[in-house]
């Protein structure tokens, strides 16, 4: 993007930087005073290290790529440094992906479409010469995209540096009429959801809108199953322990397995994963969010806790992998996890009435994962919508169960 100016020409050879005079410079290429104060000469480059940027994505690129030297910014001595023009270099490549020069994006000329001056279009916006739709990243100040793509720092030199190497203009994105992935898959699950639960519920794949009328996209559940396949996939090692709770309205405390384990089929009620009949193992990986769960629609009933060890490991889709941060500068899947994120929150909202409609999208989609996939998953480990602990859905029934888990204990609370 932004053609990043190839030769860093004015940041090479012989540029001064004044330290404080009780700063170690033995690092310094050369030394002298100056007006009472040490000035370091750099002779071959300017170096950058990780305290100037808040993005850790930023920060990461600079350790992996760094050696040890000293911050031409800061005075940091002894610390993990990156060449500047090296730095650029990156900053280029990615931002290179994302965004150009108003002139190189292929946009339509304003004049095909407008009669005159004052005319508008809805959704539209002139930008120069050219037509351009309002959602799309449009930037005439280098400033906004440095800080927009977390490349402003509290350093004015560094600042400086950094928009010396963009050329003046206008910049947007580099294709301004495709819908970001993160979008796309967001509209798609948002029309899914919106289908299955007042359209049509068992004939859905039939559906021209679900399989995008294109014959070379997937349908939605596809593309977030091999999403999922990539990136969150994990292991639940043997031995990991799983805590249950059951109400106990009855007094006589529950101690077996089969009383404590998923439910035998005719009793499996509806649930945010399954549909009534269809027996899964719940759980929790703490033993306060089965708790707080029971407690939420019956708080004074006593509980049944029991304490199970799984018999060997197990292949989950952990959704607790995706970051908590988000970034641009993410090495990949910036828009899969942006999706992810907000995926993860709609299946594990809270569900005040209608369950039975509202679960619906996340039942067919845990269906999905289960029996649809050309690599074995045992379930799904989700956030809890009233602790934010870890839910644990495992895809085995009263009898299977036994199989993968064992009760190690129970308490009544």
């Amino acid at each position: 993007m932004g053609r990043i100016k190839e030769m860093m020409m004015d940041w090479d050879f012989g540029i001064m930087h004044t330290f404080d005079k009780d700063k170690d410079c033995s690092d310094i290429n050369g030394i002298e005073v100056v007006n009472g104060k040490r000035t370091a000469y750099v002779s071959e480059a300017w170096y950058v290290c990780t305290k100037h940027f808040d993005d850790p994505y930023i920060n990461k690129y600079i350790q992996d790529n760094a050696h040890e030297g000293t911050c031409s910014y800061c005075g940091a001595m002894h610390t993990k440094v990156l060449d500047m023009k090296s730095f650029m270099h990156y900053i280029n490549e990615r931002l290179s992906q994302r965004l150009c020069p108003l002139d190189d994006a292929n946009l339509p000329l304003s004049s095909s479409f407008y009669d005159d001056e004052e005319e508008e279009i809805p959704g539209f916006s002139r930008a120069g010469a050219f037509i351009l739709p309002n959602e799309a990243e449009q930037y005439d100040d280098v400033q906004d995209v440095i800080y927009n793509y977390g490349l402003c720092t509290p350093n004015e030199q560094l600042n400086e540096d950094i928009a010396s190497c963009f050329n003046e203009g206008f910049y947007t994105q580099t294709d301004v009429f495709s819908e970001d992935k993160d979008k796309e898959l967001s509209y798609a699950w948002d029309y899914f959801s919106k289908m299955v639960k007042n359209i049509k519920r068992y004939t859905f794949f039939q559906d021209p809108h679900f399989l995008r009328q294109e014959e070379w996209k997937d349908d939605v559940l596809t593309e977030i199953n091999q999403i999922c396949g990539h990136i969150l996939v994990s292991q639940l090692p043997k031995g990991t322990v799983i805590y249950r709770g059951r109400p106990n309205d009855t007094g006589i405390p529950r101690t077996s397995f089969k009383e404590l384990t998923a439910p035998p089929s005719k009793f499996a009620k509806e649930n945010r994963m399954s549909a009534i009949g269809i027996s899964m193992f719940y759980g929790a990986l703490d033993d306060n969010t089965p708790i707080q769960e029971i407690r939420n629609y019956a708080p004074d009933v006593r509980i049944d806790l029991g304490t199970f060890e799984l018999k060997r490991e197990l292949v989950v889709i952990d959704l607790f992998k995706i970051p908590k941060y988000l970034s641009f500068w993410m090495p990949q899947y910036f828009r899969e996890y942006k999706f992810l994120k907000q995926f993860h929150l709609e299946i594990t909202k809270p569900i005040d009435k209608n369950p039975s409609i509202e679960y619906v999208p996340t039942q067919i989609f845990t269906e999905y994962i289960r029996f649809m996939n050309n690599y074995h998953i045992d379930g799904i480990i989700y956030r809890s919508s009233l602790t934010g602990g870890r839910n644990v859905v495992l895809f085995y029934d009263n009898e299977s169960s036994a199989n993968v888990l064992q009760l190690n204990n129970v308490v009544t609370i």
